[in-house]
């Protein structure tokens, strides 16, 4: 690694680079882990994902940092994620991922529950995709009404409301 001096009227004050403090990884590929291997990357890239849940590349980043950690409960929970992102779309990538992680997913029985959704994709209310490390799942099943419109009558001034 190169080094860089951080303050340029004290030369003497030379450091290695280190990744930023705000998110902004400088790493454009796939395999991230082969660069920045530790949970704190996999930390910032599922803020990222809770960010922005589109962002395709950051998801593919972390499933590749938790597998390549051996960490089968994070690399299921960042494949569940993936596919809660792809909807219905994305039928090749999420058969890659089925196959590629099939130990992982298989260890929460979610192997044979996302093969069965394969063409259809997942719900992010799915109550059985709500595992520890998924950002994206919403586990509320059902139709749930937390607010309801307020009835009130309008009495004229100076009315009772006796019974």
């Amino acid at each position: 690694m190169s080094t860089f001096i951080t303050a340029p009227h004290d030369p003497g004050r030379i450091r290695t680079p280190s990744p930023p403090a705000d998110f902004g990884l400088p790493v454009r590929t796939l395999d991230i882990a082969a660069v920045w291997r530790s949970p704190a990357t996999a930390t910032l890239l599922a803020a990222e994902i809770g960010r922005h849940p589109g962002n395709l590349h950051a998801h593919m980043q972390r499933i590749s940092v938790w597998h390549a950690l051996d960490n089968s409960p994070q690399t299921a929970a960042a494949v569940v994620d993936l596919w809660i992102a792809l909807g219905a779309c994305g039928l090749d990538l999420r058969t890659r991922m089925l196959r590629q992680h099939h130990t992982a997913l298989e260890q929460h029985n979610l192997d044979i529950y996302l093969h069965a959704r394969l063409h259809r994709g997942v719900d992010r209310h799915d109550p059985q995709l709500a595992l520890r490390g998924v950002v994206l799942a919403r586990p509320v099943e059902g139709n749930r009404t937390f607010l309801r419109p307020a009835t009130y009558r309008l009495t004229p001034p100076g009315t009772s409301h006796a019974p």
